[in-house]
This record gives structure tokens, sequence and C-alpha cells, in this order.
């Protein structure tokens, strides 16, 4: 089954800039200062599972901008 994904980014402010990514039932939105690089441990994430119902979780459990936006579907990665 292939996953459909799409990417937004937002610039809601000017210092933060909001990433938007859906993979099958996953929401990801990642949030970090301008210009940070995804590959950069400054990103805050939370992720909208909608597989039964609606629930939104913070990568790694904290609402922190401590996460590498590129690994917020990697294995190690988790959510509460």
């Amino acid at each position: 089954m292939e996953n459909s994904q799409n990417k937004r980014t937002l610039q809601l402010d000017d210092r933060y800039v909001t990433n938007i990514q859906t993979a099958g039932n996953y929401t990801y939105i990642g949030k970090a200062l301008c210009g940070s690089a995804t590959a950069s441990a400054v990103w805050q994430i939370k992720r909208i599972d909608v597989t039964a119902g609606t629930i939104i979780q913070w990568a790694m459990g904290t609402q922190d901008f401590t996460n590498i936006f590129d690994d917020r579907a990697a294995v190690g990665m988790t959510y509460s």
C-alpha cells in the first residue's frame, strides 16, 4: 500500500517556520526558528494520528525544540 505524502511550509510569524507533512494516517507538524535545517536538532514536532479518532502527541514526549524534523517517522522516534 502506497502512502500519500504532502508537504507544506508555513511562516506564521517572523521568528518561526512551520513544516507540515502527511504520510498515511499521520500528519507531522514541525516548528523551528526560521532558517533551521530539517536535519538539525532544533525542532518541536507533534504528530496527529487519525487511525482511530484524532490523537495529538509530541515527539519524544516533549514540547521542547530538541528534535530533528527529518527523523519524525524514524523507528526510534517515539510519540506521547
